[in-house]
């Protein structure tokens, strides 16, 4: 009798101690994923010139993600788990194979009253924003988490949503969207906010995938305007939960292309303006929180950062671009934007120049289609396979500007969070995934994590 009510009394208090920190009504959570702190410091060097990270560098608190610990397939999958969750499944999106139910942060957040969104400027059934929503038991079917989507009834979603075989599931998956209440939009300019449910779609090709690739200003800056239009209908009396994902940072760290790495980072600087804006509205009211789950292509500083970095354009519109017109070994060089980096007769120039004019023809499929999202190439055209060469050569003009990439993979490292607010200092020192999520419970004033 004594040992119950002894823990009756403890459970009060620890339940006591969790609203204490619960007073961020609205939380909202910027996924950085792929990127590390020595890309966040090359980015604030490189864009020094034109704001570069100044948004993110005004964020008081500072923390350290510790990796996850044990063996992954697909670290990226049980990161997300991790945090939506509080367990790292990588075989399960939102869910874990054994069967076992848990509902998501965003979930309960739902169940509790107030408003959640989920944003990303990629794949809105990709791993992180389906960690959020889905209960798919399996690692690989995007096609099957967009079927979670009618489903959570969330406030706004935003996202890519893949067609798969080519048929036109986005659109389908629209109009069952709009029989059960949202507003059904492509474009966020034609929309008049506030909207009590929103879905909107993008459609980016291979190609296009980038930020800073993409033909239109604004589909170059559409998560600025997602993240703009998501927090003017999502702000109410009770409170919301933003989660919004910068998708393409994580492709860019793995393919190793620097510009597009830092173009990413100063896109997702500039969405997160757009949540200081709403946090210096009510800053007793609001916690923002930025994370990076893991690291992706293991960027260092080889020196100084350089803030005359040649940013220039994607490696596969590289790739496009020496196929369209041929072009003098100098003239590529300048493409690249290494025109002035090697002495003339350097034995290190001679090696590039031969793997320059002995380039392969190009044969995968899938890349060939990517190139035809770039330029309306004639189908018999026969294209020249340089990405050994940009490989090599973008490595030697990354070092030589301050950094270098070490892997293409996805990998558990220590990786930056920051934030600012309300409980905001909770979010400051060492600490694991998991440990990260049950900070995200108590900020948003959940009941803790039955052990």
């Amino acid at each position: 009798m004594i040992r119950a009510v002894r823990w009756c009394i403890s459970a009060l208090l620890l339940l006591l101690a969790w609203q204490v920190h619960a007073d961020a009504r609205n939380v909202i959570v910027f996924f950085i994923n792929g990127a590390n702190q020595a890309g966040l410091e090359f980015a604030r060097a490189a864009g020094a010139d034109f704001a570069g990270l100044s948004n993110l560098s005004a964020f008081p608190v500072r923390g350290t993600l510790l990796p996850l610990t044990g063996e992954y397939r697909h670290l990226p999958l049980a990161a997300a788990n991790a945090v939506a969750l509080g367990k790292p499944a990588d075989d399960a999106v939102g869910t874990l194979s054994s069967g076992e139910e848990l509902d998501s942060l965003a979930t309960l957040v739902k169940q509790s009253g107030r408003r959640v969104g989920i944003i990303s400027d990629s794949l809105l059934t990709g791993w992180l924003p389906g960690a959020f929503y889905a209960h798919e038991p399996g690692a690989d079917r995007a096609e099957m988490v967009a079927n979670w989507l009618p489903l959570c009834d969330f406030n706004v979603l935003a996202g890519e949503v893949p067609s798969p075989d080519g048929r036109s599931a986005g659109d389908r998956l629209g109009d069952t969207m709009a029989r059960i209440g949202y507003r059904n939009v492509l474009d966020v300019k034609n929309l008049t906010p506030p909207v009590s449910r929103l879905f909107i779609r993008h459609t980016d090709s291979a190609g296009r995938r980038y930020a800073m690739a993409r033909r239109t200003r604004t589909d170059r800056e559409r998560l600025i305007d997602y993240t703009a239009t998501a927090l003017e209908c999502l702000e109410n009396r009770n409170g919301f939960l933003l989660v919004a994902e910068c998708g393409n940072i994580a492709p860019a760290g793995v393919e190793n292309d620097a510009s597009m790495l830092l173009g990413e980072l100063w896109t997702f600087d500039r969405a997160l303006g757009k949540a200081l804006d709403f946090f210096k509205a009510a800053p007793e009211d609001t916690l923002i929180v930025v994370v990076s789950l893991y690291d992706a292509g293991e960027l260092r500083l080889t020196g100084e950062p350089d803030t005359d970095f040649p940013f220039g354009r994607s490696r596969l519109e590289l790739l496009c671009e020496l196929n369209r017109e041929p072009r003098t070994f100098g003239q590529a060089l300048a493409l690249l934007g290494a025109g002035e980096l090697f002495a003339p007769g350097a034995e290190q120039l001679r090696e590039l120049q031969r793997l320059y004019f002995d380039a392969p023809r190009l044969m995968e499929p899938q890349v060939l289609a990517g190139m035809r999202g770039f330029w309306n190439y004639e189908p018999d055209t026969v294209m020249r396979d340089y990405r050994e060469w940009i490989d090599r050569l973008q490595d030697l003009r990354d070092r030589h500007y301050g950094a270098g990439f070490f892997s293409k993979r996805p990998a558990a490292a220590l990786t930056p969070v920051w934030a600012i607010g309300a409980g905001a200092k909770e979010f400051a020192g060492e600490y694991s995934p998991e440990e990260f999520h049950g900070k995200l419970r108590r900020a948003l004033g959940l009941a803790p994590e039955p052990r």
